[in-house]
């Protein structure tokens, strides 16, 4: 199973600097949530620049390419 999450607000009409609070907001509950339960002893972490979100992965150079799957599943 894996383990991923979308959150689509894109049918809200978000006031200015909404979206940008929000996924920082989303990011700071998922990291504190990972690291609540100590389950890997490290984890490599991206935030793209293309989308709002994070990607968190035990292996780094597994990113890049979660990263551009990622992206192309939100164009």
């Amino acid at each position: 199973m894996t383990s991923r999450f979308v959150v689509d607000l894109s049918g809200l009409k978000l006031a200015k600097g909404m979206e940008e609070k929000m996924a920082k907001t989303i990011q700071h509950a998922v990291l504190t949530s990972i690291a609540e339960t100590h389950t890997q002893p490290e984890i490599a972490l991206r935030f793209p620049k293309e989308w709002l979100g994070l990607v968190a992965h035990i292996d780094q150079h597994q990113l890049p390419a979660l990263d551009k799957q990622i992206g192309g599943m939100m164009r």
